[in-house]
């Protein structure tokens, strides 16, 4: 049986000698891309050439002829040459090596998300790393190729579109570009996406609630499918959940909830309010400094790693879990000392919308968020396309019906609220829409409310993909 491995050979060419590398390369049964990293040690440059194998032995060597770019050394001994992704080795450690070799700095991006499910790739461009804007083409090369088209390519697994040509500006001076390799971790599958501008969308939509590693090299071409490397940057994230898992989710809270019987039902308890806990010195701030105004925060990351709130919607969390025996919420709080109760009908009205976004567990009990925005808002829009929208006056969660001064809960599950407007705490206090309490304070309520935590992700009731 053949080796997955075979050796291909790099040759470093100048009038004097020649030196070769071998490169060791993983057998694909199609032609690929592979991008080979080139360092010049004495200048600590670092170079990207795109190399398009046969996916097998090839008996014509790389022939790259040194210097490789105006002012790197003419020797053939100064040059090293390695294959990215074919040593297992992940993004981080590839950038951690070109930053080792060479003078290259790194910068950061981020990744937005647009319902259903494509991302944009943003922050590409960096004036600070752009450091030869002016040098006309003719100082850098006189091979530069001209567009021609765009050319199928692959990078393993992966086909997709790329121009593979220099692109100058009208004025003959260089335009810089990033090179914008993803990689699905689970399915191993990478693609490759040349960029121009600050911000990059992929061309396709990637699978929800999956990991990806991105890599974006930035630079410009010197030659033909050879790029000089100004930075680097490096990034790692879940692609969200779509409407459609939110509603599988939905479902599996909906069973979860149902009590056991010949008749399946919903256990439900009255509550007056809702609460919020946290530590004295946080309503202290917002008496003294805020004008009594309980301004709203991100959520963090608390729950489904993979919902699509986390990191994106502002709001204030509440809590509408009772004692089904005394009617009254747990004495002993993880967030804080003091308790803010907020009485349900200023919570849920005709004015705002209620909608089911996530459901999850730590331990043992199971949870489920919901999310009240005031209709019309930013925030009602955004949750509008990317979750579950419940009816206020019914449901199997929360509800209260109009004109009723008490909504009801189901007690199989802790129901939590993600109130997505700043509340007058002044204001509510005055008109008896709310008062405070002490409660027996456990653990550390900062770390549980800036960080928050994820869901297990080997529990069989609240997630809809099985680990693997």
């Amino acid at each position: 049986m053949a080796s997955e491995i075979y050796n291909q050979e790099v040759i470093f060419r100048s009038d004097l000698t020649t030196k070769v590398v071998p490169i060791a390369l993983k057998r694909c049964l199609i032609p690929i891309w592979i991008p080979l990293l080139i360092t010049e040690r004495k200048a600590r440059t670092a170079l990207l050439h795109l190399y398009l194998s046969t996916g097998v032995e090839d008996s014509t060597p790389i022939t790259l002829t040194v210097p490789l770019f105006v002012g790197l050394s003419s020797d053939v001994t100064d040059y090293t040459c390695e294959a990215l992704f074919q040593d297992g080795r992940d993004e981080k450690e590839s950038v951690n090596n070109i930053k080792k070799n060479s003078n290259v700095r790194t910068f950061s991006v981020d990744v937005s998300h647009n319902p259903p499910s494509t991302y944009t790739v943003k922050d590409l461009n960096s004036d600070e790393f752009d450091i030869e804007p002016s040098r006309p083409l003719s100082q850098i090369s006189q091979t530069r190729s001209v567009a021609s088209g765009d050319t199928t390519f692959f990078i393993q697994e992966g086909l997709r579109q790329l121009c593979l040509s220099a692109t100058n500006t009208s004025n003959g001076l260089i335009q810089h570009k990033s090179l914008v390799f993803l990689k699905d971790t689970e399915t191993g599958f990478k693609s490759l996406h040349f960029a121009l501008g600050s911000e990059w969308t992929f061309p396709f939509q990637l699978r929800p609630l999956c990991d990806y590693n991105l890599l974006v090299i930035r630079g410009y071409e010197t030659k033909k499918y050879l790029f000089f490397i100004n930075a680097v940057a490096v990034c790692s994230f879940k692609s969200h959940m779509t409407q459609n898992e939110v509603y599988l989710l939905y479902g599996k809270a909906c069973i979860h909830s149902l009590s056991p019987g010949p008749r399946p039902s919903y256990d439900f308890y009255p509550v007056t309010h809702l609460y919020r806990s946290k530590p004295i010195l946080y309503f202290l701030d917002i008496f003294n400094n805020s004008g009594g105004i309980m301004e709203k925060y991100i959520k963090n990351l608390g729950g489904d790693p993979a919902s699509t709130l986390n990191r994106r919607l502002h709001g204030l969390f509440f809590s509408s879990s009772a004692d089904p025996l005394t009617g009254q919420p747990p004495a002993v709080s993880y967030y804080g000392d003091q308790r803010i109760h907020i009485h349900i009908g200023f919570m849920i009205d005709q004015s705002r919308n209620l909608y089911f976004a996530d459901f999850y567990c730590h331990y043992v009990n199971h949870r489920v968020t919901l999310v009240i925005t005031l209709k019309g808002s930013e925030a009602d829009a955004f949750c509008r396309q990317r979750l579950r929208a419940l009816d206020p006056a019914y449901n199997e969660f929360l509800y209260r019906r109009p004109h009723e001064h008490y909504a009801m809960v189901n007690t199989k599950v802790t129901v939590e609220v993600f109130y997505t407007e700043d509340i007058n705490i002044f204001r509510l206090l005055r008109l008896n829409l709310a008062y405070l309490t002490s409660v027996q304070q456990s653990s550390n309520a900062e770390l549980k409310t800036v960080i928050g935590l994820p869901k297990r992700i080997d529990c069989k009731i609240c997630n809809i993909k099985k680990p693997l």
